[in-house]
């Protein structure tokens, strides 16, 4: 028993599967993988940005609050610390260093509203800083500066209100500071000017901060949508790219393949595998095309015959960068499709013009067949004359083939596609065979799986094209005599969901050099052949929106194969 043809490579799952089941990001880069945007701009949501401003705040008052600590009590730093009252310096810096340690942890631990923290931060700052004034000699000691850091970085978490409040609570502090200096005389010339002025400089620097800030969010929305246009664009391409009926790969520099489409994957036999894995192991002909390419790019077009998918392909190469180590762009496309179109434009008019003559010469043929069918039934015509009657015969019977098969192919009538059973079709169309052929039941074989498999198509021009090629692999291999088996297969391919007939043949394989040329018209390896019968077959496939291909087998035979889309599967 025949086995059915060679399978056109595995199948891989749809996108959406491989997504929904997780599949590995080397399996198919293309799709698995996070969404362009995120790799192009990675920017923190609005809630995260604020909590870490907060935290960078809060760690700023932690550091200044152990720094004061640590200048005051080792003696380290300036001698104005403290200076008018040292115990209420320091006790002012203890608890400010507890406080500030409380709200950082509370920040780390997102316990608390931001409004909250903040306020509490600076109403604190405010107070602690206002009292070090106080104990270091007033305004005079730069210690007012470190109330404008804090309400700079306060006022980027902070909305423009609650901002404004936080300046206003730092310059009633300094204020009251330095009316507490004037009342308890410890100066008697307060520098009420100096004071006001470092308030204003606390508005001041909150209105900057709060309009940097404002310009910052505004920015970061920007480049925000700007990164969803681009998700949206590149979806849209990926998706584009995708539909393309030309196959796209991309390689890098070492030849291995980082991205390709369906179109691709299915030119390339469909690999279980192909991202990230070398072109020449995946599909070697496609890399020794490419290899002579960059040894001669004169020509960015070659032309190769997929074995897996019977067809001829068009492949285009085009470098990415730098000539020595860049990516490759190539493009594959179905030669078959473009060579169809111009060979029928070629053969609508040639069609017409034969139709015609054929016409014409059918009636004189007539005329000469059965002139001649009378001149055998004389009974003066010796043994020579008998064999010329014989050639004459033989000879109008092909010529009216041809004719026959002309007028069929110019007056072909519109597909009328049903939903058959594949099962007893193949049956009943196997007994007709071989009586018509003289074959016996074991010469010719039927395989359909699934049993009940169903495919849509017109049954009266799919018999004939199975005629044809059942009829072809008999003519042609007739020094088989017995031992020819012919296999009529058919069924569905459970995991890519597409129907096929097939008509396998242990005979003599095809040449390779005319298989690119066996569906032309007027081809013909035999002496008496018309060369219409392939041609014929094909134009019934086409007419059907069936794919015909022929895949030879690598242990011997022959396999004609008809592949029909998953829509046209009962």
């Amino acid at each position: 028993m025949r086995s059915p043809c060679p399978r056109e490579g595995g199948h891989r799952p749809g996108w959406q599967a491989l997504l929904q089941r997780g599949a590995r990001p080397g399996d198919e880069v293309l799709m698995h993988r996070k969404p362009i945007a995120e790799r192009l701009v990675r920017l923190p949501g609005d809630q995260t940005s604020q909590k870490r401003q907060m935290r960078l705040y809060f760690f700023y008052r932690f550091i200044l609050a152990f720094g004061l600590m640590i200048s005051f009590f080792t003696g380290v730093g300036p001698a104005f610390l403290g200076a008018t009252d040292p115990g209420l310096h320091s006790l002012t810096v203890a608890v400010y260093l507890i406080l500030t340690l409380v709200s950082l942890l509370l920040s780390l631990f997102n316990i608390g509203s931001a409004k909250v923290e903040y306020l509490f931060a600076i109403i604190v700052d405010s107070v602690a800083i206002a009292t070090l004034l106080y104990t270091s000699g007033g305004p005079g000691s730069g210690l007012g500066i470190l109330l404008g850091i804090s309400i700079a970085f306060a006022s980027q978490g902070m909305s423009g209100s609650t901002a404004m409040l936080a300046a206003t609570i730092a310059t009633a502090a300094v204020l009251t500071e330095a009316y507490v200096e004037s009342a308890t005389g410890i100066r008697s010339n307060p520098a009420y000017f100096s004071t006001l002025l470092l308030g204003l400089s606390y508005y001041a620097l909150a209105f900057l901060s709060l309009e940097l800030a404002n310009r910052a969010r505004t920015s970061e929305k920007l480049v925000k949508q700007q990164g969803r246009d681009i998700t949206s664009l590149t979806e849209l391409n990926e998706h584009v790219i995708q539909q393309m009926q030309t196959g796209v790969v991309i390689l890098d520099g070492k030849q291995q393949i980082r991205m390709l489409n369906d179109a691709a994957w299915s030119f390339l036999g469909r690999p279980v595998s192909a991202i990230g894995h070398p072109l020449k192991e995946i599909y070697p002909p496609l890399a020794t095309a490419l290899d002579t390419w960059l040894l001669h790019p004169t020509s960015q077009q070659r032309h190769l015959h997929a074995q897996t998918e019977g067809n001829d392909l068009l492949v285009t190469f085009q470098q990415l960068g730098d000539p020595r180590k860049s990516a490759v762009l190539i493009f594959i496309e179905d030669a078959s499709h473009t060579a169809a179109q111009a060979q029928q434009l070629k053969l609508a008019s040639l069609g017409r013009l034969t139709a015609s003559i054929a016409h014409e010469i059918r009636n004189p043929l007539g005329a000469i067949g059965h002139a001649n069918q009378l001149l055998r039934e004389s009974p003066d015509l010796k043994g020579a004359d008998k064999r010329m009657t014989e050639i004459i015969d033989r000879n109008t019977a092909r010529l009216n083939e041809v004719i026959e098969n002309i007028l069929s192919l110019s007056r072909r009538r519109e597909p009328n596609p049903e939903l058959v059973p594949i099962k007893p079709w193949l049956e009943k169309m196997s007994l007709e065979l071989m009586e018509n052929l003289g074959m016996h039941p074991k010469q010719m074989l039927v395989q359909v799986s699934p049993r009940n498999a169903r495919l849509l198509f017109d049954p009266k021009q799919i018999q004939q094209v199975i005629t044809i090629l059942v009829e072809n692999a008999v003519k042609h291999q007739d020094d088989r005599g017995e031992h020819l088996v012919i296999t009529l297969a058919g069924g569905i391919d459970e995991m890519s969901g597409e129907g096929h007939l097939q008509v396998i043949d242990n005979g003599t394989r095809i040449p390779g050099d005319i298989i690119d040329r066996i569906f032309d018209p007027f081809f013909t390896t035999r002496n008496t052949g018309t060369g219409l019968g392939l041609y014929l077959a094909k134009e019934l496939c086409d007419a059907n929106d069936i794919r015909i291909s022929y895949l030879p087998i690598s242990t011997g035979g022959n396999c004609f194969k008809l592949k029909f889309r998953p829509d046209m599967v009962g």
